[in-house]
């Protein structure tokens, strides 16, 4: 709120002044902030729409200035979509330029990204510079699929390298000196762009006298004083011109990710573990965006009829408000996407409006996808509140994968008990909830099925046309053996209960599912746990845990370490040994048919401080790989603490998912002279798995969203807590100086519960049909099957598909609406090193319209109509989008 209030008044001089040599000024190259000013001053909206229209104002490309290394690939592109958009409402366009000065590291894609904006320049600043690079400033930059970008290169000191200019001509000589130095030393063009500002700055009242004696000191140099845009320009004309004086001049060509800046500046590449809880938070959130809510809203175009389409009369939510709340919730989570939130060095009062913000998202996610899914099952719920019976023996099984899936999947079935009043006449009312009579679940549509727990809850039941009433229900935590569900689908079933043992319904569904489940087993014997389902076993004992896939055997597979961290929230400093927590309890679980599971609990105590994880290890039935579901709480302070998969593979080859696919990752190392600045640290950023292989054997670690790993020989970790409490010292020996202001952070002791969803998948040696599982494992792990009581649901159980995608080596990486809700947006990746083939198969023979597009929605093709079939062709890690419409024939 303070940043807010400068920024009001930083805007307003430059608005009221910048007719008199303060402009032209860059917003930071994020949109957010027009928006924060108007919110404010929205009197001055036109000033400011006439500022951006001149040029004396730039703002974007971005919405924030985010993290590029830990949000998926699809949420920056997010990120883009919702700059130009804000951008587009203030009557102006973004700079074509990737601007990045501050991010800690790039994805690899990054040139994509940019190319499918209309990007042709990235400027960045970290990630390079280090020892595993050219010593340049201008280089071509290309990404897996070969798009290409020009990189810009900061110098040491960034974007504040021309900040402060000095207005006397003494220093003005002084300065120049400098910087003439720093740029001379790696320009290979003639031509460098020097940004003048620094973080929270307004606009210098001297910058004018300043750079008037700038000019004067530089002699022989010419000086420009202009915008982004030009900028970009300007590097790409000097770049034309250097190939035409000598060929050989070539500018050198960067590959891969940029994460090596060691003994040029600062690369803080220690900053995915500080606040794990919120990076994994935005991981399931955007996960349930990507692939809950925006996959039901296509469902809900495909299958919803022309009601889904209209504005209701009865207040219902349709897909005429859908993609607008879409976008909304997009923006509130990229608002805790700035690189100092996300990476989580900044103070505890941003951590907690980012908790704020992350708990608005979840909660408007919830609201869309059941709005989306009632229009999908064409559910009409004012109606159904009105005049249908309350109904729990039907149940809505959803699939959140691009792929038909049967088998396991996780179910909430509700009873209901007794209705609950509200008012002076509800103090009579009396349940006596232990005296009701429960019904038990005897089968899902004739199914197998596996018990779980039961609690009893309240519920409420809501229509936007009549008052909530609130009902006291039982709530079944039952596992099914279903069957297939389609592709981003849902499937509604029946459930065959009883009371008392006398049966109260009959079947609705016969069993559908032709192959019975695979049995799994579980036995405990003097206090050794064996589960299994035919192909992995895990044996627990108090002397640790072993693992048996098929031949291989890991006797010890899986640790919880803890180790000092005297560090900062950007810096791991770690001392002394890692030691294990010990393992003081093994219990049985599950015990099938379905799922098998045992209960681990691990401890570490010392002083007043202490640790206690509880690791659930499941298998289920026809499972390939092992599940661990992590429960904890910490009361330690200055730790790191892992859990650590001991394997027998050595990390000759380390992949790791990343923003549009996968990357190859090799250790960064650094020359004796980095030493000084920053060592790296030991770690690297996830998102959903990392992989390790050598010659015979590999193993894959899954995460839910914990950004940070380590793989080395033998061993796959996942950080689950970084508990630290400064902000930034200066006396550590791995970066010695301040990265930012000294500051408390007690929050960043990340002091109570936490948890997280792992897993690990043992495979033969890497190659692409090994990543397709690990693709699957995946989504099986993070997106299992689940389904839920639909209370009223009117009419017969139906199925209602989405779009499908057909093609080896290919994932979907969106399955959404465009900005107006008239169209479907279908993205596909290629993550293998070969040119492919696929197809999107739509489940309903209506003619409709498709074309390519960029990946900013700009048209790249005809529209052609088909009838469901979109055939297309995909190079080597490419991303390709289709547009989809209904055909006006």
């Amino acid at each position: 709120a303070r940043f807010q209030a400068r920024l009001i008044s930083l805007v307003d001089a430059l608005l009221v002044f910048g007719e008199q040599g303060l402009t032209p000024f860059l917003l930071d190259g994020q949109a957010v902030v027009l928006e924060d000013y108007v919110a404010v001053r929205p009197e001055r909206q036109s000033a400011l729409m006439a500022a951006l229209a001149s040029g004396a104002l730039e703002a974007g490309p971005w919405y924030v200035l985010g993290d590029n290394l830990i949000p998926s690939g699809e949420a920056l592109i997010r990120n883009l979509e919702a700059g130009r958009r804000i951008l587009a409402t203030f009557g102006a366009n973004a700079p074509n330029v990737a601007y990045c000065p501050d991010t800690f590291g790039h994805p690899a894609a990054l040139p994509m990204l940019a190319q499918g904006f209309g990007c042709d320049v990235a400027i960045v600043w970290r990630g390079f510079g280090g020892a595993s690079f050219p010593s340049v400033d201008t280089a071509w930059w290309d990404a897996p699929d070969k798009s290409r970008v020009l990189m810009f290169h900061l110098p040491p000191d960034g974007y504040e390298f021309g900040s402060a200019l000095p207005e006397t001509s003494a220093a003005a000589r002084e300065r120049w000196l400098s910087m003439h130095d720093a740029l001379s030393a790696r320009n290979r063009t003639g031509v460098s762009l020097v940004l003048s500002g620094a973080d929270h700055h307004a606009a210098a009242p001297n910058f004018a006298t300043a750079l008037t004696a700038l000019e004067d000191a530089a002699q022989g140099t010419t000086i420009v004083r202009t915008g982004l845009r030009n900028a970009a320009r300007g590097v790409h004309e000097a770049v034309a011109a250097l190939s035409e004086r000598n060929a050989s001049l070539a500018l050198p060509v960067v590959k891969g990710e940029l994460r090596d800046s060691y003994g040029y500046t600062w690369t803080l590449q220690g900053t995915f573990a500080t606040r794990a809880h919120q990076k994994r938070t935005n991981a399931r959130l955007e996960r349930a965006l990507l692939r809950d809510v925006e996959p039901l809203m296509a469902l809900a175009w495909l299958h919803g009829g022309a009601r889904a389409h209209e504005q209701s009369r009865d207040g219902s939510l349709t897909l005429a408000q859908l993609p607008a709340l879409l976008q909304h919730a997009w923006r509130t989570l990229l608002r805790t996407h700035p690189h100092d939130t996300l990476c989580g060095c900044s103070h505890d009062d941003v951590a907690m409006a980012m908790d704020a913000r992350q708990r608005r998202v979840a909660a408007l996610a919830l609201e869309l996808r059941e709005s989306a899914m009632a229009l999908s099952l064409t559910h009409d719920g004012v109606r159904a509140r009105a005049g249908v019976v309350r109904d729990d023996s039907l149940l809505v099984v959803r699939n959140r994968s691009s792929r038909a899936r049967g088998g396991v999947a996780e179910i909430r079935l509700v009873d209901t008990l007794a209705r609950v009043r509200v008012g002076p006449a509800s103090a009579a009312d009396t349940v006596a909830t232990h005296a009701v009579s429960p019904r038990a679940v005897s089968s899902v549509a004739g199914c197998a099925t596996q018990m779980g727990t039961s609690r009893v809850m309240h519920r409420r039941r809501e229509s936007p046309q009549h008052y909530p009433e609130n009902h006291l229900t039982r709530e079944h935590l039952v596992l099914a053996w279903v069957p297939e569900i389609p592709p981003f689908g849902v499937r509604v079933l029946g459930v065959d209960v009883s009371n008392a043992g006398e049966p109260i319904g009959d079947a609705l569904r016969a069993n559908e599912h032709s192959v019975p489940p695979p049995q799994v087993t579980a036995r405990e014997i003097s206090g050794r746990v064996e589960i299994s389902n035919g192909r992995l076993t895990v044996v627990a004992s108090p002397d640790g845990v072993a693992l048996m896939d098929g031949e291989r055997l890991l006797e010890r597979v899986l640790t919880v370490e803890t180790v000092a961290d005297e560090g900062d929230s950007y810096t791991p400093s770690l001392r002394g040994k890692a030691l294990p927590l010990r393992l003081v309890s093994v219990r049985l679980g599950a015990t099938g048919p379905l799922r098998a599971a045992v209960h681990l609990t691990w401890l570490w105590r010392e002083a007043r401080e202490r640790i206690r994880v509880r690791t659930t290890l499941i298998v289920d039935a026809g499972a390939g790989h092992l599940r661990c579901d992590v429960k904890g709480t910490n009361a330690r302070r200055n730790h790191r603490l892992q859990l650590v998969w001991h394997v027998d593979v050595r990390a000759d080859h380390i992949v790791a998912d990343a923003a549009f696919g996968p990357v190859l990752r090799t250790p960064v190392t650094t020359t004796s002279d980095a030493k000084p600045f920053e060592l790296p640290p030991d770690t690297m950023p996830m998102h959903r798995w990392v992989a390790i292989s050598d010659a015979q054997r590999g193993a894959t670690m899954f995460s839910d969203g914990l950004a940070e790993a380590h793989a080395s020989h033998q061993r796959l970790a996942v950080t689950l807590v970084r508990a630290i409490g400064q902000l930034s010292r200066n006396d550590l020996p791995e970066r010695p100086g301040h990265a930012g202001w000294p500051t408390d952070i007690p929050r960043a002791q990340c002091r109570g519960p936490f948890g997280a969803r792992l897993g690990l998948m043992l495979h033969g040696e890497w190659n692409d049909a090994i990543l397709a599982r690990a693709e699957r494992t995946a989504d099986d792990l993070l997106l299992p099957l689940t389904g839920e009581s639909w209370s009223d649901l009117a009419g017969d159980p139906r199925t209602a598909s989405g779009p499908q995608l057909n093609g080896e080596g290919l994932i979907v990486s969106a399955v959404t609406l465009s900005e107006d809700g008239t169209e479907l947006v279908l993205r596909a990746l290629n993550v293998t090193d070969s040119s492919t083939t696929g197809a999107w198969t739509l489940p309903s023979d209506e003619r409709v319209e498709w074309c390519t597009s960029r990946l900013d929605g700009e048209s790249q093709s005809t529209w052609i109509t088909t009838n469901g079939e979109i055939a297309f062709a995909v190079a080597a890690r490419a991303v390709v989008t289709h547009r989809v419409r209904r055909s006006a024939q």
